[in-house]
């Protein structure tokens, strides 16, 4: 298995865990089939993806792709740098542009990244 797929993993899973589920299927404290965090199922619903890819992203079997991962930031209300893992090792010219290209991304919106996706596949 890929390292990075299963770091990504297991941000996915720290932030399903401490996100809490729709308002509208959550009980009380203390009453039967409470809970505070966010099922698979859920999050899945939430993202539009399906519970088998979310399942096999959150155990590290696959890394998602750019989609995907703008989805999984919109559920959780964080910034695609917030699930990526941070650059291991000596820094290199290419380490150093994916940190350049990190910081960018953290102050885009999803919408601009994704047009600059489609920018740089040259779809535009």
């Amino acid at each position: 298995m890929n390292e990075v797929a299963q770091e990504i993993g297991r941000k996915i899973r720290q932030w399903r865990l401490a996100t809490p589920p729709p308002k509208t299927r959550r009980k009380r404290r203390g009453e039967t089939g409470w809970r505070d965090h966010m099922t698979i199922e859920e999050l899945a619903k939430a993202t539009g993806l399906t519970v088998t890819t979310v399942n096999k992203l959150e155990l590290g079997y696959k890394a998602p792709r750019v989609e995907s991962l703008l989805l999984l930031c919109q559920a959780f209300s964080c910034e695609p740098n917030e699930l990526l893992p941070k650059v291991k090792g000596r820094s290199t010219a290419k380490t150093e542009l994916l940190d350049e290209l990190h910081a960018l991304a953290s102050n885009m919106s999803p919408k601009q990244i994704r047009d600059l996706l489609r920018y740089a596949r040259g779809e535009e």
